[in-house]
């Protein structure tokens, strides 16, 4: 059976004046199945959202491949898209638009006609808590409306295979959870979902396995009981949660990140090609192989 998801050998490298080229994504590969969740987790700067834009299409890669049940996203990039709803982790919206109207014209980009992205838009509207605003300018949006609004529309041409890069940041604890639930429902159908976050908690509650990113390498990946079991191997850890004050607590992922890397998740690896202004993300050097 085609796998929704096969990313193989994934190279991403950019152009730096006066030094060799930069390597944001090194051989990352990994396969998602129909149902499950996929999670890539690391801090800023790890690489996270470079390997998704090569993912997505949105940047070409340096090497390797990626396909999207069976379709090529560079080769055949029509079919594959076809097949792709996406959440960028920046905001991607058309502020001149009504919160409906970008819905439906979002769907429209799929060839699906206005009376059913009009069914489903507001479907999703009402689900993301949206329904009330579904007259009102995108630019009129909160932050965490215009997030909630990001990730509605990337389901609403019905995809197979979801990808959504850091989707709850800036989202308040209720409407994460709805998020959550309904990240749920998409893989009760059959769907695949990519997810990028630096939560540990909402990586262990989501993802059925997890790549541990750093510096553009996929340092390991299992689920998240296995990648604890491997790496910490112990039944408690203690520390000072405040002067004066011990607890003890069971281990995490973010206690896997430390012991790979000796960085927190909270930590910013500067590597990461968006935090160099000298880098030049659309000017990928072609035909370098690792």
């Amino acid at each position: 059976m085609t796998k929704p998801l096969v990313v193989t050998g994934l190279v991403k490298e950019y152009r730096v004046p006066d030094n060799p080229p930069f390597r944001a994504v090194d051989g990352v590969s990994f396969d998602i199945a129909e149902g499950e969740c996929f999670g890539l987790l690391g801090p800023n700067g790890a690489g996270k959202s470079t390997s998704m834009q090569c993912i997505t299409g949105f940047y070409p890669p340096t090497a390797g491949n990626v396909t999207i049940l069976g379709h090529d996203v560079h080769a055949a990039p029509r079919q594959a898209r076809a097949l792709l709803g996406v959440c960028h982790q920046d905001d991607t919206l058309d502020t001149d638009f009504t919160v409906f109207d970008q819905m439906v014209r979002h769907a429209s980009f799929f060839g699906i006609d206005a009376e059913k992205a009009g069914r489903k838009a507001r479907e999703l509207l009402d689900r993301f808590d949206l329904a009330s605003k579904a007259d009102v300018l995108v630019e009129a949006l909160s932050g965490g409306m215009r997030r909630r609004l990001q990730v509605a529309r990337a389901l609403v041409a019905e995809p197979r295979v979801l990808v959504l890069d850091e989707p709850t940041t800036g989202l308040d604890p209720e409407a994460r959870r709805v998020l959550w639930s309904i990240i749920a429902d998409f893989r009760r159908t059959g769907g695949a979902v990519l997810l990028s976050t630096h939560y540990m908690e909402e990586a262990e509650r989501l993802c059925d396995r997890i790549g541990i990113i750093h510096r553009g390498r996929i340092l390991d990946c299992a689920t998240p009981p296995e990648l604890i079991a491997r790496h910490v191997p112990i039944a408690e850890i203690e520390e000072e949660i405040r002067p004066g004050v011990r607890w003890k607590r069971p281990p995490n992922l973010e206690d896997v990140y430390l012991k790979l890397t000796g960085l927190s998740l909270d930590a910013d690896e500067s590597e990461d090609e968006t935090e160099n202004p000298q880098m030049h993300p659309a000017e990928a050097v072609e035909g370098i192989r690792p």
